[in-house]
């Protein structure tokens, strides 16, 4: 069974192929990340085919993010609407997307943690997370 999603408003809707517990979450560090929308961003890499973004109100945004640390100029999208952050994508991940885990009721434990030197010092490690 699919897995559903959608920003606060309801305007922009996600599925995934996948069914929940068959997913694995990454939290990112990095400031960019952390800018755009809390402590860490959780998110679901899966390939574009198995996600599905459905925009009937024509509200996603895209911001391109070109001052990031691996220097690559990285699309995030978002809701026009609401603000709620939807995608990522990235050109070190041809053929994927980063989905936003915030946007599913619930989010499932996170297998890895991206660029853990810029944690805060009062945020631990995820345990069994791997640590990059």
């Amino acid at each position: 069974m699919p897995s559903h999603g959608h920003c606060n408003c309801g305007s922009v809707g996600v599925t995934l192929k996948q069914e929940e517990q068959n997913l694995n979450s990454l939290l990112c560090y990095c400031r960019n990340c952390v800018r755009s929308g809390g402590g860490y961003s959780v998110n679901y890499t899966v390939s574009e085919e198995d996600a599905d973004i459905k925009d009937p109100q024509s509200t996603l945004n895209t911001y391109i993010d070109s001052n990031t640390a691996s220097g690559n100029s990285i699309k995030r999208q978002f809701c026009g609407r609401c603000g709620s952050a939807v995608a990522t994508r990235s050109p070190k991940l041809p053929g994927m997307v980063l989905i936003k885990a915030s946007l599913f009721d619930r989010i499932a434990h996170p297998t890895m943690e991206l660029h853990t030197h810029q944690r805060q010092s009062w945020q631990p490690a995820v345990q069994g997370a791997k640590q990059l």
